[in-house]
């Protein structure tokens, strides 16, 4: 009990951060990526609940609780290294899918998804590129989407090339049946845009890249995003269901362009 109230009076900020590796481009090296952020499981969390519950209304309870990120989650990580070539794929433009996933859980009716956190090590092939946007994430071609499957109830092992049909979801890599990704109805392309790589740099970098459910979106909030190669998630964690599967699928485009993925979590944060 002791560390789960030590837990709770801990505070955390949403952050993102652009971490330095030492390895380089398509080095297969594993890639150790910044600690989770949490392991909490239910039972911490219904017992944190249950104590508050005894003192404070519930409303104030998960006031508390949020205030804390005092949340249980569930999370997988891939550290497999994986090449996406651009060159491979029809029309010079290549996705894979790297990470995937278990299901959001559906035993409590009332669950709602409060953050999702995401860290990637990755880079470029590290040459070509126009050279007036070095050391930025402008004109890159190497980039992560985040995408949401619903109807997924087993799921084949990443990286899964996608060579015919980027932009679309490929049902047959994952047993077909019911299955369907989720189309972003607030953006143009089909997934969410959630980090690209700094632009031709061989150095491999973790990015982090946070998104909740209060996404409120100011012209401010997307410049910081942009500024820092990363998508601003609009809509993407209120969008997310029990039962659904969250995967990252690795980018690239244009002859020449590799997005060289190391290494990737991702930590879904959920109360009920």
């Amino acid at each position: 009990m002791m560390h789960v109230m030590q837990s709770l009076l801990h505070f955390s900020q949403n952050t993102e951060s652009d971490t330095e590796e030492s390895n380089t481009s398509d080095s297969e090296d594993e890639v150790e990526l910044a600690q989770n952020q949490s392991n909490l499981t239910e039972e911490d969390f219904s017992t944190v609940q249950a104590l508050l519950l005894h003192f404070v209304p519930p409303e104030l309870a998960k006031a508390i609780l949020d205030a804390a990120q005092y949340w249980p989650c569930i999370s997988a990580k891939n550290v497999q290294y994986t090449g996406v070539l651009a060159e491979v794929a029809n029309g010079n433009n290549a996705a894979a899918y790297y990470l995937v996933t278990p299901v959001i859980p559906t035993k409590h009716p009332h669950l709602k998804v409060e953050m999702v956190k995401f860290n990637i090590a990755s880079c470029d092939q590290g040459w070509g590129g126009d050279a007036n946007n070095r050391g930025t994430y402008n004109g890159s071609y190497t980039w992560f989407e985040a995408g949401i499957m619903r109807g997924v109830s087993d799921v084949s092992v990443p990286p899964i090339m996608l060579v015919n049909r980027v932009d679309d979801f490929d049902a047959d890599a994952f047993n077909g049946g019911s299955a369907k990704e989720i189309v972003n109805s607030l953006e143009r392309d089909r997934r969410w845009k959630l980090q690209y790589n700094m632009q031709v740099s061989s150095t491999v970098r973790e990015h982090e890249v946070i998104w909740t459910k209060h996404d409120i979106i100011d012209d401010a909030a997307e410049a910081s995003a942009r500024a820092r190669g990363a998508g601003t998630g609009r809509g993407f964690v209120s969008t997310l269901a029990p039962g659904d599967r969250i995967v990252i699928v690795g980018r690239a485009q244009y002859p020449g362009w590799k997005n060289n993925i190391h290494a990737a979590r991702i930590e879904v944060f959920y109360s009920f």
